[in-house]
């Protein structure tokens, strides 16, 4: 009798660990990270931007701290184009040594040098977490494309074409950002994260 209820006893016991939730929060569409709980990332690789009268190519090293972001552009020799970064109450924007600044980080880059780039939504999209409604998974459960509408009214689709495992992570490796006429390819080569 006494083994009848050790092992009732384990049986409702393994229930009861199935039953518990999970440590970390399910993302909705994407049970590939629990990426939430990193408030500090690190991506370099290449990003090329696409316009019907333009096109440019460049190194990029993006980072993200406490809500904070900060882009450098760099060309393929080395040279500094664009140095972005995000303060308590302003972005700053350097580009040929010339300082400037504005309220938000996007419409300041779009100012002055002409690209589009969706930067208040980066974390969202660059590491393929926390879109709320429209979006599509793989057969995996990892983000396949994503729509967003951004402060402007401007509609962004993107498109994961590859992801790889970086220290254990299953993160994007090259996607595609379009919003009507312009394209913004993506390649990234290194994600290093601090929680």
């Amino acid at each position: 009798m006494k083994q009848f209820h050790l092992i009732l006893l384990m049986f409702f016991l393994f229930l009861g660990g199935c039953a518990q939730s999970p440590k970390h929060p399910v993302q909705g569409q994407s049970a590939l990270n629990t990426l939430v709980e990193y408030n500090k990332w690190q991506a370099r690789g290449k990003i090329a931007f696409i316009a019907p009268d333009d096109r440019q190519s460049v190194n990029f090293n993006w980072q993200y701290t406490n809500n904070k972001q900060a882009l450098t552009l760099t060309s393929f020799i080395g040279t500094q184009i664009l140095k972005m970064t995000e303060l308590a109450e302003y972005s700053e924007l350097v580009i040929d040594g010339k300082s400037y600044t504005g309220p938000e980080s996007g419409p300041l880059i779009h100012r002055v040098s002409g690209w589009q780039l969706p930067i208040k939504q980066a974390p969202s999209w660059f590491t393929a977490t926390r879109f709320e409604n429209d979006f599509q998974l793989d057969s995996t459960g990892r983000v396949k494309q994503a729509s967003w509408q951004d402060k402007q009214g401007k509609i962004w689709t993107i498109k994961y074409q590859r992801y790889r495992n970086f220290d254990g992570l299953s993160l994007p490796a090259r996607l595609t950002l379009s919003h009507q006429d312009i394209t913004i390819k993506i390649q990234i080569n290194a994600w290093q994260f601090d929680s």
